[in-house]
């Protein structure tokens, strides 16, 4: 596995990145990087991710090394030798630690967008990394849907399911499919553990793995949720066996929602 280094200027913008000082923009502009362009870094768990300082997770990742350490912890502790399903995978980070630290697993990542599609990738291959893409949303249906397009300098946001007063920068049209009929026709593992990070869409996305959900061999879904009340998110993986965890959210990412892992008591699971 070789992976591709960070440069020593790239090392050099994270330092100044990381300090908060004033006078980052103006350096980027110095070092001859434009405003959509990115840098190089090592995360601590030791993958090396193409990230932009003027993105909101990018820039999170940039300053502390890692964006919710607690999902890929979430992650790795089910996961084994298993099949990750990383649903609205986003740049790759959580996917690609997680085969990271667990080699022997399978990572399947599935992302929509075509701008972080193309970063996934360049992040995979920067990180040398056998990596299974799908450039699909999932949900509870086959077809197409469309996408909105999550702002400049936030576009983690897109989402099948736009949250009313939320901006978005556009919308694109984009195939969608039931993660039952994916697995089912062999084009994908079955899961072990789902990931599951789509701005909304939880719902659906669950509603489209109804066999995968009673299969004992799926050990954990890590989603994001309302913190605070019942959901149909939840009674849905609770109807289907699993007990709800609230997972600590680190601060520097902290926001509205919160992170959940859905386990199923060790006697119903099966290796």
């Amino acid at each position: 596995m070789v992976i591709a280094r960070p440069s020593l200027v790239d090392r050099l913008l994270r330092a100044y990145a990381r300090t908060r000082w004033r006078g980052f923009t103006r350096l980027w502009r110095l070092c001859g990087r434009a405003p959509d362009s990115a840098l190089r870094a090592t995360t601590s768990k030791g993958g090396v991710f193409e990230l932009s300082p003027f993105s909101y997770i990018d820039a999170i990742v940039i300053r502390e090394g890692s964006y919710e350490p607690e999902v890929t912890d979430a992650i790795v502790s089910s996961l084994g030798e298993g099949v990750l399903w990383d649903v609205g995978a986003n740049f790759g980070l959580h996917g690609i630690t997680a085969k990271l630290l667990r080699p022997a697993s399978r990572v399947v990542c599935f992302e929509p967008s075509p701008e972080m599609l193309g970063r996934l990738f360049r992040n995979r291959a920067q990180n040398g990394l056998d990596i299974e893409i799908v450039g699909a949303a999932l949900s509870n249906r086959a077809g197409f849907q469309a996408l909105s397009l999550g702002p400049p300098g936030n576009p983690g946001m897109s989402t099948l399911s736009p949250w009313t007063g939320s901006t978005y920068s556009g919308t694109l049209v984009v195939a969608v499919a039931r993660g039952d009929d994916l697995a089912a026709g062999g084009l994908v593992p079955a899961p072990t553990v789902i990931k599951l990070d789509v701005e909304g869409h939880e719902l659906p996305a669950l509603e489209g793995m109804a066999r995968i959900l009673s299969s004992p061999s799926l050990k954990a879904v890590v989603f994001e949720d309302a913190g605070d009340q019942e959901t149909p998110v939840k009674a849905l993986l609770r109807g289907a066996g699993f007990a709800c965890e609230l997972l600590d959210r680190s601060q520097g990412s902290r926001h509205a929602l919160e992170n959940f892992a859905a386990r199923r008591p060790t006697g119903a699971q099966k290796a």
